[in-house]
């Protein structure tokens, strides 16, 4: 039974490596201890910067424009960042036109977002929130806020004083 476990434990290890290899090849700035446990999905229109500490499970990001992401960042597995999209107002052709309109998304500090959760662009996530598993995030995010819900709402505060505390130490 050990055997196994060694087996397993090197195979998932070597996957990481790999995953973390090739998703730190999209990105336009990462910083230290970048870890992907699956290998990102990021567009070549897409321009993705990373803080320190940030663990992507399964990320998604598509679409024209700019993704910041601060340090200490993880996200839950199937999140997807939808930047830009066709433009139905001034487009040239219908449903919509050919050219696309350039959206960003910018994460702060300390945030967690959880597995299937789905962000717009032109959303602004906070320091220290939390976004609950599900979430269809369409708009910004106070600082330590936990949001959820389609479209994602407030559900509650982090405890700040803690927050603040933890974040000291």
């Amino acid at each position: 039974m050990n055997i196994l476990y060694l087996i397993f434990n090197c195979f998932r290890r070597f996957r990481r490596f790999i995953s973390t290899f090739l998703s730190k090849r999209m990105l336009r700035q990462c910083g230290k201890n970048f870890i992907s446990a699956k290998i990102a999905r990021i567009a070549s229109t897409a321009k993705v910067f990373v803080g320190n500490d940030v663990s992507f499970n399964g990320m998604t990001i598509s679409g024209n424009g700019t993704v910041k992401i601060g340090s200490f960042f993880h996200s839950g597995e199937n999140v997807k960042i939808m930047l830009g999209s066709h433009d139905y107002d001034y487009g040239d052709g219908l449903p919509y036109g050919q050219h696309n309109t350039e959206r960003h998304v910018s994460i702060e500090d300390y945030v967690w977002i959880g597995s299937d959760v789905i962000i717009s662009g032109n959303v602004h996530i906070a320091e220290g929130a939390i976004i609950a598993i599900g979430s269809v995030v369409v708009k910004d995010v106070p600082k330590c806020a936990i949001v959820g819900g389609n479209p994602a709402k407030v559900i509650k505060y982090r405890n700040v004083e803690n927050y603040e505390r933890l974040k000291k130490n």
